[in-house]
């Protein structure tokens, strides 16, 4: 019976021992998974730095990668370039009762457009650009009254730029140059509109930016409106171009911004300038999304100063 006890007791003392063994694995499992979990972290968030630090490396290498290709395709021959904004709204409301107007319909419409075709030796530079700036809108509120025109009927902004700077290189960075452009509409072609024509020389500090001053340029204010005569003066003629593209994220980001003006020697009332600029950012294959603003002022044409602004989907060559 004795025997029997002593054997109970160590039994049972065994299996306490084994249960405190059991506790103490788990918890010792349970640390080092622990312990494993955040060393994974940590493991992570370093190689997620590590990772940010390689990108920022590519995005500043295909930056220098696309300014030395620009650099070489200009040397070589012609650059030309395409970029584009497009916005579009559609709606329409067929018996909807708890719409303000039951019956109702909009359309919308906008673009934007920049082009350029440049060439430059040793001796000679020759810069072309074209700015199309275009946008409609079409409303019907159901009225009674049948509406017989179409969205191309309501243009809301209509710019038509265009510019050819052709000049004798006489540093690196300066040239002796002269300008033609034309600034109007397409809808109102030259009614009203700007036309210069002038010599003076050319700062070119970068292949992305072009600054132009001409003290000898011939301006034409020009209007086929009655009671409004063309007008014409000698006076200062200032233009810069900036274009770029930056890779950001391994995405393309194209920029225009062109500023143009005119100060005259003699007549005030036709003093003026125009500054348009359109930005992208590509999300797939050369589509992303785009602004482009606008900002006149031609006393010629409107004491007011003029402004326009679109938003939409952009494309890029």
């Amino acid at each position: 019976m004795i025997n029997y006890l002593n054997n109970t007791q160590k039994l049972i003392f065994r299996m306490k021992k084994l249960y405190i063994l059991s506790i103490a694995l788990l918890v010792l499992g349970f640390n080092a998974q622990a312990q494993t979990i955040e060393e994974l972290k940590a493991k992570k968030a370093e190689l997620s730095s590590q990772a940010s630090a390689k990108q920022a490396e590519v995005d500043a290498l295909n930056g220098e990668i696309n300014s030395l290709n620009s650099e070489i395709t200009i040397l070589s021959g012609w650059d030309t370039g395409f970029s584009g904004n497009i916005g579009f709204d559609l709606n329409k409301s067929s018996n909807w009762v708890a719409s303000p107007n039951a019956d109702a319909s909009s359309s919308s419409l906008a673009l934007s457009l920049a082009t350029y075709a440049n060439k430059t030796t040793e001796k000679m530079l020759w810069r072309n650009k074209g700015l199309l700036n275009m946008a409609w809108q079409d409303v019907n509120l159901g009225e009674a009254a049948v509406d017989t025109m179409s969205l191309f009927d309501n243009g809301t902004v209509d710019i038509l730029n265009l510019s050819s700077l052709y000049g004798y290189r006489i540093h690196e960075k300066f040239a002796i140059t002269a300008l033609a452009e034309l600034n109007t509409s397409v809808s109102n072609f030259v009614n009203p509109g700007a036309f210069d024509f002038g010599v003076g020389g050319t700062w070119t500090p970068s292949n992305h930016l072009v600054v132009v001053i001409h003290p000898l340029n011939y301006h034409a204010a020009l209007s086929r409106t009655d009671g409004i005569d063309s007008a014409g003066a000698l006076g200062l003629k200032l233009r810069a171009d900036y274009t770029n593209s930056y890779t950001i994220a391994g995405k393309n980001f194209n920029m225009s911004s062109t500023l143009t003006g005119f100060v005259p020697y003699s007549d005030e009332e036709i003093m003026e300038y125009t500054w348009v600029n359109s930005i992208s950012f590509e999300l797939w294959k050369g589509i992303g999304v785009g602004i482009g603003a606008g900002l006149r002022k031609a006393d010629f044409e409107s004491p007011d100063t003029q402004t326009y602004y679109s938003f939409g989907l952009t494309y890029n060559l």
